[in-house]
């Protein structure tokens, strides 16, 4: 059978498979949707630990721990060097007070609580929460001397 012979290729539909299709990495749309839902509970963390439980499927804490601890930690997504990631857009919120960094002693007890259930809940975050742990001691000892 020559070249000639052989039928056209026209009107035939190309075929990706699904796990040939990737979702793009977008860490501010996940930002954008954590903090609306930290605008959902206010400033209760009872309602915030249930809020992340329940949205931990739709958000994939598996793919965004990163961003996921430094919003927890920081109040906002981490940039090289230890500075809040800020939007050109003003009218985005890109940091949040509901955070360790923000919060007095004695509302540590309450985040070290909300730390403790995601970690219980969702094993495969226990290695992220202690590359971010490591993370931000780099960026305090950077930050102290």
């Amino acid at each position: 059978m020559n070249s000639n012979d052989e039928p056209p290729l026209t009107g035939q539909k190309l075929k990706t498979r699904k796990r040939d299709e990737r979702e793009k990495y977008d860490s501010t749309a996940f930002r954008d949707v954590f903090f609306q839902g930290f605008l959902e509970c206010g400033t209760d963390l009872e309602k915030i630990t249930k809020w992340l439980d329940g949205s931990a499927n739709k958000l994939d804490y598996r793919r965004y721990a990163e961003p996921l601890f430094d919003i927890l930690f920081a109040g906002g997504i981490l940039a090289p060097g230890g500075s809040i990631l800020h939007d050109d857009d003003d009218s985005k919120v890109s940091r949040t007070d509901m955070c360790v960094a923000k919060v007095g002693q004695d509302q540590l007890k309450s985040f070290y609580e909300v730390f403790y259930k995601l970690i219980r809940r969702y094993k495969y975050l226990e290695k992220p929460f202690g590359d971010s742990l490591k993370k931000i001691l780099q960026f305090l000892e950077g930050f102290t001397l």
